[in-house]
């Protein structure tokens, strides 16, 4: 019953909207058809000319891709559509089953509780993305490590065949994400280094074993690839070279979820499960002047201080952390309410609270969703039609000059034809050619228009003919656009048609010939 419950869930706020909530659903979907047709070791990624992906030959997304094969085979965006009901159902059975595993009250409820969190959460679940395989299969790795079960210890020769069992889901759970999304591996260290110290200073026990067999998983999902040195490269640049980066005074073009969470959106729709967490905090130390054994709690506290790094990660670093501050802040949440169910008197208040909130959230976030799913998700034929121009009308390999880096993935999904600049995080275009990804930068910004920028900080002497630079540098034979995000390049292109042949324009885009 509650099996068939999560996937009607899952279904339902899936097909809600023919839209597709996230635009990285083209790309992700297009690279698994992408295996099916050239073979599962095939690494090269022509289609990013301007990229480091492109030079390091490998796929950073890998195992998530080779999942996505199945769902690859149906026409249009159904396939993506499937895809994101089978991982909602996935992210739901899992978290259920977690709640379940650690003896907490009201288990059903509680994954219910996170995808009704806050809309961002809502939306992050319906997405069909590689993150929030990652996120679910991190929770249950967390789970593996302070269950108490694991912690039998027989003799030195001997182990039970329940721990024995948790071993082999540690190493299992560490590969598969290692192998999904490999720029992701540092979190289930930041996990594992929490629960260490923790067991180490209440419980008075070394995990050593555990800690080995994570980065024995990790060793294993890294090389289960086609080029895992080059995969290597691109998780070093995606996180490490982008944090060194963000540091700079100049900005790139990162998506906005690269971006600290604005204290607007925060309150907008955080406010009602940031309550309740900040409450449990209050409760928790409040319950432990009575009961100081509370603190001693490894799975609560482990679970608050991990929700307060996500939290402080998404304050101060970047948004996209509050796919994890809200997990294990629901984790903390719901073990300090099991607590507290235990205690008579406080019971009915708290069930109140609870309800109250969760009544709120049932209401608010389905509605905030909705808007977003109408006015900014992405609709599942766009570019469509310029897309299909170019693959009946251009030569295989011709580069395509795609202005904004966030069109390429459904420009890839309607066409693998041609090749274009760039696509997915800027930081990787930056990582292949400074100088030439700003030359991107200012055109793709709609900052200038017939002359471009080598760096940051440009003199008039540093200006550049942009048609020289789109001839010569980026050899690209077509430039796409969309007209309302671009409106001065697209004023350029139609006042110089000695430069640029317009070849197709439609409500929203153009595509221009460069002569």
């Amino acid at each position: 019953m509650v099996l068939a419950f999560f996937f009607v869930l899952a279904l339902v706020f899936h097909f809600s909207s023919p839209n597709i909530p996230d635009p990285d659903s083209f790309y992700h979907i297009k690279h698994a058809q992408i295996y099916l047709t050239e073979g599962l070791t095939f690494s090269d990624f022509p289609w990013t000319q301007y990229s480091a992906i492109k030079t390091n030959a490998s796929d950073i997304w890998y195992g998530f891709h080779i999942l996505l094969i199945p769902f690859s085979i149906f026409e249009g965006t159904l396939g993506i559509k499937l895809a994101g009901v089978v991982l909602t159902f996935f992210a739901l059975v899992s978290l259920w089953s977690v709640f379940r595993r650690h003896d907490i009250k009201w288990p059903v409820f509680w994954p219910i509780f996170i995808f009704i969190s806050a809309p961002n959460i809502m939306n992050r679940f319906l997405m069909m993305r590689p993150h929030l395989l990652s996120l679910t299969l991190t929770i249950m790795f967390f789970s593996c490590l302070i269950h108490e079960a694991y912690q039998e210890r027989l003799t030195v020769n001997t182990m039970s065949i329940r721990s024995y069992a948790h071993g082999m889901m540690i190493f299992v759970i560490s590969i598969l994400i290692s192998w999904v999304h490999i720029s992701l591996v540092w979190i289930p260290l930041l996990v594992f280094g929490v629960v260490f110290l923790l067991k180490r200073i209440i419980e008075k026990i070394w995990i050593w074993r555990e800690g080995l067999i994570l980065l024995a998983g990790t060793a294993v999902g890294w090389l289960l690839r086609p080029n895992p040195i080059g995969s290597l490269k691109l998780a070093y640049i995606q996180v490490v070279q982008l944090i060194l980066e963000k540091q700079n005074d100049f900005s790139l073009l990162f998506g906005r979820e690269l971006f600290p969470l604005a204290p607007q959106t925060l309150f907008q729709n955080f406010l009602a499960f940031m309550l309740l967490w900040l409450s449990a905090i209050v409760v928790m130390f409040v319950l432990a002047k009575k009961h100081p054994d509370i603190l001693k709690n490894v799975r609560m506290l482990s679970a608050g201080i991990l929700s307060l790094v996500f939290f402080a990660l998404t304050i101060f670093v970047a948004r996209r952390a509050h796919d994890f501050w809200v997990p294990f802040g629901a984790i903390f949440i719901a073990a300090v309410f099991s607590m507290v169910m235990a205690q008579a008197k406080l019971r009915p208040m708290v069930m109140g609270i609870v309800g109250l909130i969760s009544f709120f959230l049932l209401i608010y976030t389905p509605w905030r969703n909705s808007i977003s799913l109408e006015e900014r998700a992405i609709a599942p034929d766009k570019f469509k039609e310029a897309a299909l121009w170019l693959k009946e009308n251009s030569q295989p390999g011709e580069i395509v000059f795609n202005v904004r880096w966030s069109d390429f993935p459904m420009l890839f999904f309607w066409n693998d034809k041609n090749y274009y600049i760039g696509g997915m995080d800027p930081i990787f275009q930056y990582a292949y050619d400074p100088k030439l990804y700003w030359k991107f930068h200012y055109l793709s910004a709609d900052e200038v228009t017939k002359y471009t920028c080598p760096a940051p900080a440009c003199t008039k002497e540093m200006l550049e003919d942009t048609y020289t630079v789109l001839k010569n540098d980026f050899k690209a034979k077509y430039v796409f656009l969309e007209k309302q995000r671009n409106p001065l390049i697209y004023y350029y292109l139609e006042s110089t048609p000695e430069y640029y042949q317009k070849k197709i324009d439609t409500i929203s885009e153009a595509v221009y010939q460069i002569k």
